[in-house]
């Protein structure tokens, strides 16, 4: 993880651990902040803003998502967009409960880069701790003075990674994998019963999020891989949205492109498991405490 992406990181995990409390609006007020997003839990969002401390922002489906284009122009993005680290400006009103209700999220293209460049580079630290963790249960018996040092900076990744892949402290309740064949992004049609399964169980679910990374193999180029993953992820989310899950309630932190392999790349074999989307259901812990 070079320094860049290591500060980015760092300092979203001071905002959270440093925030005020949540902060009231009056009902019917017209409401311009900018901040930081926290959390997401389906439709709101917990923004935090330098002037006004945390603030819970509701999305519906008239809230309009854009990124600049140009002075007078803005491109319209999806709300599958809005992932924890993503420095947004939030135009809404109060309503009766203290909340904004956003008319209009905006963020910068930057902002979005360094966002879904800080989730990619937990994720595969992440994978490596977790490596590095079974190896060290594997070994307990031989492990000289080292491992007490490896331990304790493995304890320091998991409780910084905690902090920030865990704001919205959701449980995974349902998770699996679809793989696709090399240069493809069609969903395969085994998979399309299992997902239309997957988004049946989780509309029953109170505070749920539904999470979808698209990953590639490194056959081809580093571009053209970036893109396969991107468009298996969002197939993957056009066809959830299809069954009837609201995009509100799905989130796609980045095309992950070849990072996080779960094998090798020498055989056909080994790189259809990395031609793959992660599909994981979300369900926040604080809503679901007694299940």
């Amino acid at each position: 993880m070079n320094r860049r992406i290591s500060s980015l990181i760092a300092s979203s995990v001071l905002v959270l651990l440093t925030s005020p409390g949540f902060a009231q609006v009056s009902a019917g007020q017209s409401i311009e902040t900018k901040g930081l997003i926290l959390t997401r839990d389906g439709e709101k969002l917990t923004v935090d803003s330098s002037n006004h401390g945390k603030q819970v922002v509701i999305i519906n489906d008239e809230t309009k998502v854009l990124t600049p284009k140009g002075i007078f122009r803005h491109n319209n993005m999806e709300v599958t967009s809005l992932v924890p680290g993503l420095e947004v400006e939030v135009k809404g009103t109060g309503d009766a409960n203290g909340e904004i209700v956003a008319e209009r999220i905006e963020f910068s293209k930057d902002s979005l880069r360094r966002a879904n460049q800080v989730h990619a580079a937990m994720t595969a630290h992440k994978a490596q701790t977790d490596a590095n963790t079974k190896d060290i249960e594997e070994n307990q018996k031989g492990i000289s003075s080292n491992a007490e040092k490896i331990g304790t900076n493995a304890a320091d990744i998991r409780a910084a990674e905690k902090r920030f892949d865990d704001l919205s402290e959701f449980d995974v309740k349902k998770q699996f994998a679809v793989n696709f064949p090399t240069g493809k992004s069609d969903v395969p049609q085994e998979a399309q019963q299992q997902l239309a399964e997957l988004a049946k169980e989780a509309q029953g679910m109170k505070g749920y999020l539904i999470e979808v990374e698209g990953y590639a193999s490194t056959t081809g180029s580093a571009a053209r891989n970036q893109q396969l993953s991107e468009d298996r992820a969002e197939n993957i989310i056009d066809l959830l949205h299809q069954q009837g899950v609201p995009l509100k309630n799905i989130v796609n932190p980045a095309a992950m492109g070849t990072t996080n392999p779960v094998s090798g790349n020498d055989t056909e074999e080994d790189r259809l498991k990395n031609q793959r989307v992660e599909v994981k259901v979300l369900v926040n812990r604080g809503l679901n405490s007694s299940k």
